[in-house]
């Protein structure tokens, strides 16, 4: 799954969960707060996908830095 596609997913189920709280405040049907918290997760859960992505990369980028410096103290002389 691509990055963009959870930041997507994730700024739609805000929308919708803005939605049907604001429609739950406004004295909507009964199941508007349920469904604004269902919403609310699932938007919760699309930022973590990403920042879980996210952190895999870094941490990918992380052990590239660590092979760089590692061949450099082996390729540098003792002091």
């Amino acid at each position: 799954m691509a990055v963009h596609e959870a930041v997507e997913r994730a700024k739609e189920f805000e929308r919708l969960a803005v939605h049907w709280a604001r429609n739950a405040n406004e004295g909507g049907p009964p199941e508007a707060a349920a469904l604004a918290q269902t919403f609310g997760s699932l938007a919760a859960a699309a930022r973590m996908e990403h920042m879980a992505s996210r952190m895999r990369v870094l941490g990918e980028q992380l052990e590239a830095v660590k092979g760089s410096m590692d061949t450099l103290r082996r390729k540098l002389p003792d002091r």
